[in-house]
């Protein structure tokens, strides 16, 4: 294939105009090449290795089999082009690379790239990283994963090499432009030095609309119908139904777990059953010092650890303990999140009953544990304990568990908060909504208007019999104060569809930002109907037709996998949606609990 100099530069250019001839993505024509990809990039020859790379470029845009390529290629671009001499080899890999992006390959660039950041030759550190920031900024964070890089920037941060220095500090000004103050705490390893200069080129860009300007195959015919829509819609802005923006990132994400249990001592088990309270405390503060620097934690059996404070939870006699064991034992819940599901049933119900003590600090690290506890699990998993817990002779725990409740509601969406656990909660908080106490009155009003505020007062109106007017001012004022912590489902209204479909647009050059259509095998031929049939006049009655039209089964519109992704993120919470595709199966698992527990 390859041999001298000018015989190279000539099938260089041979190839790329093959390339351009073929018309069908899928034509078998495109896998005869397969095996020639990665020779083309690393070509010795200068010349012909820029010929080359703007031949894998077409390659890469317009064969359905290019994905296969990825690894190999990639892989040469890192070693041999991205640190090249000259400017059009550089600019050319990056075009590769991000076409491979667009192709939907996404993940396996960026590990290259990232094994790139690993290399020793700075120039291929700084190329890598170079290239991760266009991805970044052109297709944005829902495309480009950006929590491996985010672990890397701190080294990188720190390299000895000024260019890389400075490349990385682009791309961390690039990642908070999408994420924001999530970006922070990855950071504070870093020197006050290099944290006041960051900070100085965030205030920069803070409040800036992140959006992306190129899109995966995938996007790019929602992207055309939004622009046409907003074509069609004069004045519209297509931004608002962008995809692929910047969103909301829990900074947990992007955390590095810890293993704390390993760094328990032998005899923990005794000391939290020591006599003296303050060994009991001791070990206490231990622990929460561990979690107060590491509040993401390693996967692990923390069963053991979980029944101890339970235990001293709820039998301790010194509050100072209790409040502190509350402390840890919220602390494990948050640094687990869902993964602390195994446990939670077990300890909401103790720790619901302990509301009854009156000292403030046991209270608030109560508190603070029962939320931390409720984002593993569901209502319908602890609606039998809650329920118990509002049935309580004691107020202290009846006003608690109400704001509990209400606090828990505020995490919900009418599909989560359904009919049954409306008409089981709403039964038990309109009896404490007559207690006695003010407390629980005042904290069971609060629980109803939430639950009004998340399914309406058209679906909880059935449920609120016998209520007097004043209470029910009281329940409409706390269902206006209520603030609701995820996204609720939206009713959109349909748009008539316009009479008569625009024509396709011209194929866009290579590297285009634009949504752009991707050519595919001509079926119109065996999918459009006879044009008999279409031209056949009508000659059935009125009432011939009417009887069709009642006959004809009404057909779902399919929808799109971004269109499934919208309306999933409207029903579900947004942590079974992560835990559903979470790489570790034991939280994937514990998501589809909770899903088939919502069905």
């Amino acid at each position: 294939f390859i041999r001298h100099g000018k015989q190279e530069l000539t099938v260089m250019k041979k190839q790329k105009k093959i390339f351009s001839q073929i018309a069908d993505e899928k034509s078998p024509e495109w896998n005869k090449f397969l095996g020639l990809m990665k020779k083309m990039v690393v070509d010795s020859n200068a010349a012909a290795q820029e010929k080359g790379l703007e031949a894998v470029l077409v390659y890469i845009e317009n064969s359905a089999v290019a994905g296969k390529t990825v690894g190999e290629v990639m892989s040469g671009l890192v070693t041999k082009c991205v640190a090249a001499p000259k400017t059009k080899t550089k600019e050319l890999a990056a075009q590769i690379a991000l076409m491979y992006v667009e192709i939907e390959k996404q993940e396996i660039v960026m590990e290259e790239l990232l094994k790139g950041t690993e290399q020793k030759n700075p120039k291929i550190v700084s190329g890598c990283v170079n290239i991760m920031t266009q991805a970044i900024r052109e297709f944005g964070i829902k495309a480009i994963n950006i929590k491996p890089l985010v672990k890397r920037l701190p080294a990188l941060l720190e390299d000895r090499d000024k260019t890389v220095r400075d490349e990385t500090k682009v791309m961390t000004v690039e990642i908070y432009r999408w994420i924001g103050v999530a970006l922070n705490p990855q950071l504070t390893s870093l020197k006050p030095v290099q944290v006041a200069e960051l900070e100085s080129e965030f205030e920069k860009v803070k409040g800036e609309k992140a959006v992306p300007t190129r899109y995966l195959r995938s996007q790019q015919a929602k992207q055309a119908k939004i622009v046409e829509a907003a074509e069609v819609d004069e004045g519209g802005d297509g931004d608002e139904c962008d995809d692929g923006g910047a969103q909301d990132i829990d900074p947990y994400e992007l955390m590095v777990p810890v293993d704390i249990l390993s760094k328990l001592p032998k005899d923990w088990q005794e000391k939290v059953e020591a006599k003296k309270w303050q060994e009991r405390k001791e070990v206490l503060d231990a622990l929460d010092q561990m979690m107060q620097g590491n509040p993401k934690l390693e996967n692990g059996d923390y069963g053991d650890l979980v029944r101890a404070l339970k235990k001293m939870v709820t039998k301790d006699s010194n509050v100072v303990v209790v409040a502190l064991a509350a402390k840890c034992l919220g602390g494990i819940a948050g640094g687990l999140k869902k993964r602390f599901q195994p446990y939670a049933t077990a300890c909401i119900a103790g720790l619901l009953e302990k509301f009854r003590e009156k000292k403030q600090s046991v209270v608030t690290a109560l508190r603070d544990a029962v939320d931390a506890m409720y984002i593993s699990t569901t209502l319908e998993a602890i609606q039998e304990d809650v329920i118990a817990a509002l049935e309580n002779k004691n107020p202290s725990v009846k006003a608690e568990t109400a704001a509990f409740l209400a606090r828990c509601f505020t995490k919900c969406t009418p599909v989560i908060l359904n009919k049954k656990l409306l008409k089981a909660f709403s039964a038990v908080l309109l009896k404490t909504l007559n207690e006695s106490d003010p407390t629980v009155r005042d904290s069971s009003a609060e629980a109803l208007g939430t639950a009004m505020k998340v399914v309406g007062e058209k679906g909880i109106s059935p449920f609120l019999t016998d209520i007097d007017n004043i209470k029910m001012t009281k329940i409409k004022e706390a269902c206006d104060k209520a603030e609701l912590q995820v996204k609720q489902p939206k009713v959109v209204a349909k748009k008539p569809a316009p009479a008569a479909e625009r024509p396709a647009s011209a194929k866009p050059s290579a590297g285009s930002t634009a949504p752009k259509p991707v050519k595919r095998p001509d079926g119109s031929a065996t999918k459009k109907p006879a044009a008999g049939k279409v031209a056949a006049p009508k000659k059935a009655t009125s009432s011939g037709a009417s009887a069709s039209t009642k006959n004809k089964a009404p057909v779902e519109r399919e929808m799109s996998p971004e269109e499934v992704d919208e309306k999933a993120e409207a029903i579900f919470p947004p942590d079974l949606l992560s835990g559903l595709a979470d790489s570790n199966w034991k939280n994937r698992l514990a998501a589809v609990e909770q899903f088939h527990q919502l069905l």
